[in-house]
């Protein structure tokens, strides 16, 4: 249901009793704006997606990626850490059977160095292409300061699969 207001403007009230029930759902249709003339992202020439969206038809969607593990910037040797957020690149690449292949395009924020990550669906997790180099993190019984547990020799698991001494 459509409702004219004073100001020549429309607004869809979409079942709700009230004015402000709509203005609360943000739905507003200028006045020159037609049914006919399809969603207000088609009269505006815009995607519902915006800006993400300016490179879709090369196949490609700008996603918010999170870095999975620490690595080395392949530009300046700095170290990024896990966690941290890019906009990134997005396009299928290819299939694992019938899982597909995502992969991530973005610059790293310290020297613009571009980084490219894979999916690997057959090892369930990602791969670095280019830019960048995981980092390894090997550590020793000793320095870590902890102990190292015997064999299993004398251990017996219970039937639940508890320890029994």
């Amino acid at each position: 249901m459509m409702i004219l207001l004073d100001c020549g403007c429309r607004v869809s009230v979409a079942g709700r009793s009230s004015l402000a029930a709509a203005r609360a759902d943000n739905f507003y249709y200028p006045p020159e704006w037609d049914p006919s003339q399809g969603s207000l992202n088609t009269f505006h020439g815009q995607h519902a997606l915006r800006e993400r969206a300016r490179k879709l038809d090369q196949g490609i969607l700008i996603i918010r990626f999170e870095m999975p593990y620490n690595i080395w910037c392949g530009g300046c040797n700095s170290m990024i850490a896990k966690g941290v957020r890019f906009n990134a690149e997005k396009k299928q690449v290819g299939n694992y059977y019938s899982t597909k292949i995502w992969s991530f395009t973005m610059k790293a924020a310290c020297c613009r160095q571009e980084i490219t990550i894979q999916t690997d669906p057959k090892n369930c997790e990602y791969v670095i292409i280019s830019g960048a180099q995981k980092k390894t993190e090997d550590f020793d019984v000793e320095d870590a300061e902890t102990f190292e547990l015997p064999a299993d020799e004398g251990v017996h698991y219970g039937r639940n699969g508890a320890l029994i001494y």
